[in-house]
């Protein structure tokens, strides 16, 4: 979801682009469902930020894509 990538990558439009190097006006056009190919930049984002902590962030994201 949208939200959910937007609050994994430090909980702002500007602070979600910038993470994966995109313009804020482009975070504001996704979709709420996000597809495949910006799950998987956001994915990508988070585990860049948090080397050390991506076991467990990868845990709570499958876990909330199954909810």
């Amino acid at each position: 979801k949208k939200q959910h990538a937007i609050q994994l990558l430090g909980g702002s439009v500007s602070s979600a682009a910038s993470a994966i190097g995109i313009m804020p006006q482009a975070v504001t056009q996704w979709p709420e469902d996000l597809p495949p190919r910006i799950a998987d930049r956001v994915i990508a984002a988070v585990a860049r930020q948090n080397p050390k902590h991506w076991p467990t962030a990868w845990k709570a994201i499958k876990e909330r894509a199954n909810v």
